[in-house]
């Protein structure tokens, strides 16, 4: 996220159930640039919080060049969740859709609650 503010939020919802915060970026440039260096060390990563409306990368093209990486390195996807508050349920229903190759795990709309983020962490992480 591009907002200090909602970096420290979010940070603030993982450390209370206990998650790691790994690396923030405050661009989807810098986000996806982190999140390579990660997978390129073997160090595993469980979710990455992409606001969609980023400087220098958006969160959508941060998503598709994850996943780009992914399918090249044969790596297995790691759980995306995309968080904006400036679009609509079918601009969003149609970016989740599984059709054009799997891209983000879940959409949330700002302001975002402790409770709708531990649900989302909670429904991506436990398998049903």
């Amino acid at each position: 996220d591009d907002s200090p503010l909602n970096v420290n939020l979010t940070c603030n919802y993982l450390s209370q159930f206990e998650a790691s915060v790994v690396s923030v970026a405050y661009n989807g440039y810098d986000a996806f640039t982190r999140y390579r260096e990660c997978r390129m060390t073997n160090r595993d990563l469980d979710v990455i919080a992409l606001d969609i409306d980023m400087p220098i990368m958006d969160g959508r093209t941060t998503c598709d060049k994850i996943r780009e990486f992914e399918k090249e390195n044969k790596l297995a996807p790691v759980k995306i969740i995309l968080i904006s508050g400036n679009y609509d349920k079918d601009q969003i229903d149609e970016y989740l859709s599984t059709e054009r190759g799997h891209k983000a795990d879940c959409f949330l709309r700002k302001p975002v609650s402790f409770s709708e983020f531990y649900t989302a962490i909670y429904n991506l992480m436990i398998p049903h």
